[in-house]
């Protein structure tokens, strides 16, 4: 009985009562200090684009803002198909980082592990080059480009596609440098890059020179290689610039087991933004002009939440490894408070932003209107991408796991650190503990649901294509938090493997056990 007590007295805590308040509060600040800063960097591209279709709307006109939507398919949303290798690059070198003890080893094992991502995306990238200038108009014939818009977009690929090389290896040097935890340099290069983005925005598309479509996409190309050269500068100066060198079989087995299902899950969601694209173009040239609008005013928001998936990656790895739930539900904890506070705030900001800043974007009222009109599905989009999911997953945990009403009342607060608030976060949790097969067939099923309703009389209007994307995305969240909070997968399982010894404690049983109503379920 008494080493029953003294081990009560010892270990029984909720977990939602830290065991240093200095560590936490420290940890905390530093969680928003490198979340701040990383939401700054991931603002860059998409705020630069946006600035791109306001020059162009504004130079162009709406055949040169619809143009871009096609433009932009064969480009950004291409160059997404492999930022699988930015991630697989976090992960790889957060773990051979962090995995040292002195400076001068974490520095060494950092851009050993980085060789192979930095020297696979320069040959991806040169091999890209190639492809846009060979098979542009091929791309374009396959999505049904109306010919009228056919030239500008040729032009803005073209533009682009050139220095695809310098884009992809940007993008693994940005990862490298977060995952040593160095945020401040690239965020100095970026805000410079974006600087003389806007300069040769209006040198080449205002005055001296007028090239439209063509001098946007040559702007932003110009400053893409302006910003790699800063970071390899950057990542030479700190020691960690990777060799680039063949790759050996081993570092190509270790960047497969990131690629392959990484690939795949991409494959999938870049499917799902070239139908939605696809659908826009088929309702008419305004209205592509308006889902061009609409759409990178989306994506710049929705990014305001991919920091928080960047620090799940850098952080989790380890913790699932270790399984530690204590020390993921302490990480948790500070990067679902960012993402709470975000939630409404920014999907507001959004939909106001589309509902009156469309005119900055585009001088045609009738493409005002169907910017005006979408506003409200675009708040809802962007909420639901940040937020959905998170109180249905709370309920069913506390219902169905710990059913009795004085469990409910302990774990209540506990429930807020365990889960994460939205899909952003979701999904960065899910590949920082590799549940790829979970997250590979729910992207098939969101996937299809997705299609069914873009292909249906429905998506007639770009609001509706909108509510489309919103179902997907509550539909995968949701999931995803239920199987968690259900302790299923590594990161389900390694949440619970505390929570498990402390409810025991909390019983005065000595066998750590699972909870008989989650071994019901889980059977």
């Amino acid at each position: 009985m008494k080493n029953r007590d003294r081990a009560r007295s010892s270990t029984f805590r909720l977990p939602s009562q830290p065991n240093d308040d200095g560590d936490r509060t420290k940890e905390e600040r530093k969680t928003v200090s490198e979340t701040t800063i990383s939401t700054e960097i991931s603002l860059a591209n998409p705020l630069l684009s946006n600035i791109d279709n306001s020059f162009v709307g504004k130079t162009v006109g709406t055949q040169g803002l619809a143009a871009l939507s096609p433009a932009t398919i064969c480009t950004d949303q291409l160059l997404y198909l492999f930022s699988f290798l930015s991630r697989a690059t976090t992960g790889l070198v957060s773990r051979s980082y962090g995995s040292k003890k002195d400076e001068a080893t974490k520095r060494e094992a950092a851009a050993e592990a980085a060789s192979a991502p930095l020297t696979v995306s320069l040959v991806t990238g040169f091999l890209l080059s190639i492809w846009y200038l060979f098979f542009t108009p091929v791309m374009l014939d396959w999505l049904n480009v109306t010919p009228s818009l056919r030239p500008s977009a040729t032009s803005y690929v073209l533009w682009r596609g050139a220095i695809a090389w310098a884009a992809l290896a940007q993008s693994v040097s940005l990862s490298i440098m977060l995952a040593t935890r160095d945020a401040i340099t690239p965020l100095k290069i970026i805000g410079m890059a974006a600087g003389v983005n806007v300069i040769g925005d209006y040198l080449l598309c205002v005055w001296p020179l007028r090239w439209g479509v063509s001098g946007a996409a040559a702007a932003t190309s110009f400053a893409t290689l302006f910003s790699s050269f800063f970071m390899i500068k950057a990542l030479r100066k700190r020691s960690i610039l990777p060799v680039i060198r063949m790759p050996t079989r081993k570092e190509i087995m270790g960047l497969t087991e990131f690629t392959g299902p990484l690939l795949a899950i991409t494959v999938l969601r870049l499917i799902g933004f070239v139908t939605m694209q696809r659908t826009a173009m088929s309702l008419g040239v305004k209205e592509t002009a308006a889902y061009q609008l609409c759409n990178n005013l989306v994506l710049f928001f929705l990014l305001f939440a991919e920091p928080l998936s960047q620090l799940s990656q850098t952080q989790l790895p380890a913790l699932v490894d270790a399984n530690d739930g204590a020390a993921v539900r302490a990480n948790f904890k500070s990067v679902l408070i960012l993402g709470i506070l975000t939630a409404l705030g920014i999907g507001s900001v959004a939909g106001l932003t589309v509902g009156f800043g469309s005119a900055l974007f585009s001088l045609d009222l009738a493409v005002q209107a169907l910017s005006k009109a979408a506003a409200p599905s675009v708040f809802i989009t962007v909420a639901t991408a940040i937020f959905a999911g998170r109180s249905m997953a709370e309920g069913l945990v506390i219902l169905f796991l710990y059913p009795t009403s004085s469990r409910r009342y302990s774990l209540m607060t506990s429930i807020v650190e365990i889960h994460p608030s939205k899909p952003v976060t979701v999904d960065g949790a899910m590949l920082a503990s590799r549940d790829f097969s979970f997250m590979l067939i729910q992207g098939v099923l969101t996937l299809s649901l997705l299609l069914y309703l873009l292909q249906s009389a429905w998506c007639s209007t770009i609001t509706n294509v909108f509510r489309a994307f919103t179902v997907r995305l509550g539909s995968y969240a949701i999931t995803s938090l239920i199987r968690i909070g259900l302790g299923c997968g590594n990161l389900g399982r390694a949440l619970h493997s505390d929570l498990a010894k402390d409810l025991t404690v909390m019983n005065g049983s000595g066998d750590v056990s699972t909870p008989p109503m989650k071994a019901d379920l889980m059977s």
